[in-house]
């Protein structure tokens, strides 16, 4: 049985902290490896230690005096690479990906190009024409990251009492666009409030502010239902493209997923610019009458399906990726409508 988190909304007031927008130290339960680094120097005692210490990645923030400068703006290229390491993201490809295909300021052979890709593939980034990254990253635009990574990585499947908080005083000033995902993260805990109410959206997010909405963020990922887990592959084979669902119940009560017809699941392949290239569907006929799946306590039940070489190399060299769908309901846990995306692997 999914078990559904209903986060409880505490008297905003408790909510606004006097020292930045993610003032509270968070307390790690999670299964990150702390950084094995020389600790940096400026960050001893401070409310941002030891989440500087799980997400302060050398590699991306080190320098040769040891020091972090928390109070430093962090890029928007340094936030895609810290967010893409701590959440271990990891999406193969068919064919070489260009990151022009997204951004026209930034090659592929700059730092974080791949981290950048990866992304926007998955969703978390928003494909724009210019993507700025040396500029600083607004505290508003960077909660859209988290929600939008918190989205990815449950695939949606999770559920809150959402309750509107009494609005930021600065509540004009943040992105229409990104509002709905600064209610969700004051609900959800990752962020707070400055002193007086205060938000400062436009104003950029700080480097230890970063870290710490991070690690809320990989927190709260290790509390949520992983009661059902949803895999998909895709795999290159002699025979053409092996693409495969695979759903695990790991609860301790069958689920069960209720499908309109005869059609189960779907594949599709797209090319970078998210146009489907094929969908396995297409030409396919299925029973118009009520179907369901079970799927008993600790069982694993694969789909697969192969698509042959005869169709699938004339468009090898255009695919960016394959999303896989449940085409039904389930009252036991959340269906993606939007599917989800294949990792690839090449033999």
């Amino acid at each position: 049985m999914k078990k559904i988190i209903l986060l409880l909304i505490l008297i905003f007031s408790l909510l606004i902290s006097t020292s930045s927008v993610i003032a509270a130290e968070t307390t790690d339960n999670s299964q990150t490896t702390a950084i094995e680094q020389s600790k940096y120097q400026d960050i001893s005692g401070c409310w941002f230690e030891n989440s500087v210490e799980k997400y302060g990645y050398p590699d991306i923030f080190a320098n040769s005096n040891q020091m972090f400068y928390p109070n430093n703006k962090i890029t928007k290229m340094e936030f895609v690479r810290m967010l893409h390491q701590a959440l271990n993201i990891n999406i193969n490809y068919f064919a070489a990906t260009n990151i022009s295909d997204y951004f026209n300021d930034v090659d592929n052979g700059d730092i974080g190009a791949s981290e950048l890709y990866d992304l926007v593939t998955s969703g978390i980034v928003d494909k724009e024409n210019s993507f700025g990254p040396d500029e600083q990253l607004d505290r508003d635009e960077m909660v859209h990251y988290i929600i939008n990574a918190l989205d990815y990585v449950t695939n949606g499947e999770y559920a809150m009492i959402l309750i509107m908080p009494v609005p930021f005083a600065d509540d004009a000033q943040i992105n229409t666009y990104y509002k709905n995902d600064i209610v969700k993260a004051v609900v959800l805990k990752i962020i707070n409030g400055r002193g007086n109410n205060m938000l400062y959206p436009n104003q950029g997010a700080t480097r230890a502010e970063a870290v710490t909405v991070v690690d809320r963020l990989v927190t709260l990922l290790d509390d949520f239902n992983t009661d059902v887990a949803v895999e998909t592959t895709a795999t290159e084979t002699n025979n053409g493209l092996q693409m495969t669902l695979a759903i695990t119940n790991n609860s301790d009560t069958t689920i069960t997923i209720d499908h309109s017809s005869g059609q189960k699941y779907d594949f599709d392949l797209l090319d970078a610019q998210g146009e489907t290239l094929y969908c396995w569907s297409a030409d396919k006929a299925f029973m118009m009458m009520m179907t369901t799946t079970q799927i008993a306590p600790g069982e694993k039940i694969e789909f697969t399906e192969v698509l042959d070489n005869q169709t699938y190399q004339p468009i090898k060299a255009k695919v960016n990726s394959v999303k896989v769908y449940i085409i039904g309901t389930s009252q036991d846990f959340t269906i993606n409508s939007n599917g989800y995306t294949a990792i690839f692997t090449v033999n």
